[in-house]
């Protein structure tokens, strides 16, 4: 039986899977892959870095439990991953500064001149090549962060980075990385990640030079680009013994999470509006062709489509958020007697799950209003307004309970998601009979779900199978393997079910 192999390198989490030629799940691993930089108090740090080589290792153990697993023939292994962060390597593809993510806001700190580093980068380039790109860069894309990078190589005293060592070789995303050194040769990326760093040109197809000068660096730095999914090399035989699986396993080229979680879960040729929650939150659907509209992202879709993009950083780490300051009240309540001290004892042990599922127990007994509660739930800004903040309004008082705030930030997530399809004017798909969702941040929060349904008046629909974007990568290596003979005939594979009614 043929297999196609998903490997995703999200931000947390860290998941492998196996396909069969119908569609269903032979095998499926998912573990966090613990690779936060933590200060000294065990908080993750604020730049938001992590180490490649925790990915790394984790990501050879999955595929080793992936391997035990299955019983059929891999024809190939598709790569997908976080977007936008990304590193500096050495010649020998050794990592010479942290990963450092999307979630990073260093560019965003003003400097003795009076300018943020991601104002010198956008001040270097014109609106209009900017808007070639798709997007509009910010803090946390790779290119906004070698610019910062570039200031630190000249930096007085030293700094934490050592900003761009003359001698770096390569500037790339992680997923690139991994393939890169799962194939044992220099670094390759697709259009959808290469888009994501604010350096490539997707209107033209080329790296954009105006862009790289503005960012700092020479162009040799960056991968060459090919087609998302396409075969990259072979597994070389040290990672083969190491993972478990087959010496000269075709490699395919990584794609960004985004466009894996779209392919792993919205059938061939439906038109859905999709809606992916995990740490951050997007909604997306097809368009014709290459457009742009205020305040979304165009971006790249295998193979050779385009989708409009709402990318918010209010999702499922804003919903954390909630868990963490309700934690943090009970720890500070420590020393009183009574409720309090039990539920501490209680969330001690099971300090996550079970806290959650209190904080929607409860806010799913408030009505859907919260009571006139409103919250903005931008806690660590916004991709255009990196210096936003989380807002309350309407509080009253009554309505600022445990309950009352996590509804409002349920409320919150599914409005900013609703406001990018509201923007879009004539740019919205023509009919939307349904939504389908995607990530974590949605299967194990239904009031989310209900939620969702509710602001947009449509159903909402899961697939059967879950890592939507491991399923996505695997469907679209299998799809240049032979495992299927299209990527169309890969997408009929896909199974849905209804999850919520509005």
């Amino acid at each position: 039986m043929k297999l196609a192999l998903g490997l995703d390198l999200g931000t947390t989490t860290t998941s492998a899977i196996a396909v069969r030629e119908d569609g269903s799940v032979a095998a499926s691993v998912t573990r966090a892959n613990n690779a936060d930089v933590k200060d000294s108090a065990g908080f993750v740090a604020r730049a938001a870095h992590q180490f490649p080589d925790q990915h790394f290792e984790t990501a050879i153990r999955l595929l080793r439990e992936l391997a035990v697993q299955i019983d059929g023939s891999p024809c190939s292994l598709g790569l997908t991953g976080q977007m936008h962060g990304g590193m500096l390597l050495g010649a020998t593809r050794s990592p010479w500064t942290p990963l450092i993510t999307w979630q990073d806001r260093a560019a965003t700190v003003v400097r003795r001149d009076g300018m943020t580093d991601l104002e010198a980068f956008r001040s270097g380039c014109s609106d209009a090549e900017t808007a070639k790109t798709g997007c509009n860069p910010a803090a946390g894309y790779l290119g906004v962060t070698l610019r910062s990078l570039q200031r630190l190589s000249l930096a007085e005293p030293p700094v934490p980075l050592p900003g761009i060592p003359a001698n770096a070789k390569w500037a790339v995303l992680l997923a690139d990385w991994i393939a890169s050194e799962f194939c044992a040769q220099a670094p390759i990326t697709d259009r959808s990640n290469a888009a994501s760093t604010g350096l490539y040109n997707l209107q033209d197809d080329c790296w954009s030079d105006a862009l790289v000068a503005a960012a700092g660096i020479e162009r040799a730095m960056l991968p060459e680009v090919r087609e998302s999914g396409e075969v990259i090399g072979d597994l070389a035989p040290e990672i083969a013994a190491r993972t478990g699986l087959p010496a000269g396993l075709p490699v395919c080229n990584a794609i960004g999470d985004n466009q894996a979680a779209v392919l792993g879960s919205v059938p061939a040729g439906e038109a859905a509006i999709q809606i992916n929650v995990g740490t951050g939150g997007q909604i997306n659907w097809p368009v014709a062709g290459f457009v742009r509209v205020e305040g979304m992202d165009t971006r790249y879709l295998p193979l050779g489509r385009f989708m409009l993009v709402g990318a918010g950083t209010a999702g499922g780490a804003a919903y954390a958020w909630v868990r963490q300051t309700a934690e943090s009240w009970l720890r500070e309540l420590d020393a009183t007697s009574g409720r309090s001290a039990k539920l501490i004892s209680h969330y001690g042990r099971h300090p996550t799950s079970d806290l959650y599922e209190h904080l929607n127990a409860l806010a799913a007994a408030v009505p859907e209003d919260a009571d006139g509660l409103v919250c903005e739930p931008f806690f660590r800004g916004t991709r255009r307004r990196p210096d936003a903040r989380g807002l309350f309004r309407g509080v009253d008082e009554s309505n600022f309970t445990p309950g009352h705030v996590a509804r409002a930030v349920l409320n919150g997530i599914a409005a900013a998601l609703h406001a990018f399809y509201e923007s879009a004017g004539a740019h919205r798909p023509a009919t939307v009979t349904r939504i389908i969702g995607s990530g974590n941040g949605l299967r194990k929060n239904r009031l989310l779900v209900e939620t969702l349904a509710r602001v947009f008046g449509r159903d909402v629909w899961l697939p059967a199978h879950r890592e939507e974007a491991a399923y996505g990568a695997a469907l679209l290596a299998g799809s240049q393997t032979g495992v299927w003979s299209s990527l169309e005939a890969a997408g009929t594979c896909i199974r849905l079910h209804r999850f919520v009614e509005p």
